[in-house]
Parts: structure tokens; C-alpha cells; sequence
């Protein structure tokens, strides 16, 4: 944003992230020039988990008729102090208006930040994170046991699954693609879906292993 003449610094907005924007996340470049202002919680949200990414929900009224479910947490996450430009990128990524809305809240310390919503509709198929943090501890642990494992364990998933899933036919190619999938988090084909060891079934698209399999090369 460029500054006017008599109006000092560019005008900076708060925005509390709790998904990929996150440091250490996927899309967290596109705040590399943000500033960090420390962690934060939001009150009165219900945090689910997608997969790649979360979604964070208004908390639906309880039975008793409170403003939000009593057993729910506040959502984790981080405050950035953006610029418009930013603020404008980060809409692009999150499909503003069609897959998040952009609002403003309360977060407990009382700041007042922009947080990007869902709708109930969009996480009726996704579990709620209790804790109300993502990535999900379970996913964490999962993610450091497999990189203190030893490489000759490792690479079972990597290339040489991916030649084997490649040259592969039948019940082989499913139990494989979905090993790969599994081990890259990738999103299954039907949310909550298993694949029975008496009657394997694939869980994820040929064309998401693919590219598991190109980005392993």
C-alpha cells in the first residue's frame, strides 16, 4: 500500500489465522511480509478438520439457548498485522465469498480481528477438532514418527511404493495407492471412507497419487 502524504504508515488490519496461513503451514508465505503479533484464541467458534486445511464455524446455540455450546473451546491460532494488498491475496486463497466469509470478531484478549468463517453446511462431513487447534496432535505425532523413522522404513511410501503402485494391477494397485495416499496425507475420494482388508477398495484418485508420486521423484 503505498502512503499519502500527511497520513504516515499504511493503514494495517489484524487477521487471526488458524489453518495453512499458520507459520510452519503450506500458505503461510503469503504473510511473509505481515507482522506477527503473537498467538491469539476466538471465542464462540467450532473448528473442524478438512483435511489439507480447517474450517472454523460459528458454534451452533445450545439446547439450553446460550449464544454458543458451552463444551466448546476457543479456536488457536495466530494474529498478522496486514497491509490491503495482503488482506486481498489472502481472499483470493480462502474463495472469498464463496467457500469462506471474511468477519470481523472479539478475539479473548479483546483485539478485533478479521477470521475467515464456513458455513455448517461445509463441515458436515468433517470432525470437529475438540481441542480446537490444527493440525490435530494425532496428525503432528504421526507426521515426526515417521520422519525419526529409519530411512530403509521411509521410502516403503515413497519412490520405490510409487514404482511398485505404477507397475501394479488389481487388488495390488488399491492396497498401494492407498498406502501412498495415507502416508501424504492426501484427500480421500469419500471423507470417512475405509478400505476393508477382505475387500479393498481405493480411497484416493489416481490423479492425486500421481502427483504424490511426481513431487517424490
Amino acid at each position: 500500500m503505498e502512503e499519502h502524504p500527511g497520513r504516515g504508515a499504511p493503514t494495517l488490519d489484524l487477521v487471526f489465522v488458524y489453518g495453512s496461513l499458520k507459520r510452519g503451514q503450506s500458505n503461510h508465505h503469503l504473510l511473509a511480509t505481515a507482522r506477527f503479533e503473537g498467538e491469539a484464541q476466538a471465542p464462540g467458534l467450532s473448528l473442524h478438520d478438512l483435511g489439507p486445511f480447517p474450517m472454523a464455524i460459528a458454534a451452533a446455540p445450545s439446547e439450553t439457548g446460550s449464544a454458543t455450546d458451552p463444551e466448546t473451546v476457543p479456536v488457536s491460532g495466530e494474529l498478522f498485522a496486514v497491509e490491503a494488498e495482503t488482506l486481498e491475496r489472502l481472499d483470493r486463497l480462502e474463495g472469498v465469498p464463496r467457500l469462506y466469509q471474511r468477519q470481523r470478531l472479539v478475539l479473548l484478549d479483546g483485539r478485533l480481528a478479521w477470521v475467515y468463517l464456513g458455513q455448517p453446511h461445509q463441515v458436515r462431513h468433517g470432525p470437529r477438532l475438540a481441542a480446537g487447534c490444527w493440525p490435530a496432535l494425532l496428525l503432528l505425532l504421526s507426521a515426526l514418527l515417521g520422519a525419526l523413522a529409519p530411512a530403509s522404513l521411509r521410502a516403503d511410501t515413497g519412490l520405490a511404493a510409487c514404482n511398485r503402485w505404477q507397475r501394479s494391477q488389481g487388488v495390488s494397485r488399491i492396497e498401494l495407492g492407498n498406502q501412498i495416499g495415507a502416508a501424504h496425507y492426501l484427500t480421500k475420494l469419500q471423507r470417512l471412507q475405509q478400505s476393508p482388508p477382505q475387500a479393498p477398495v481405493a480411497l484416493y484418485a489416481a490423479s492425486d497419487l500421481q502427483r504424490a508420486c511426481d513431487n517424490a521423484r
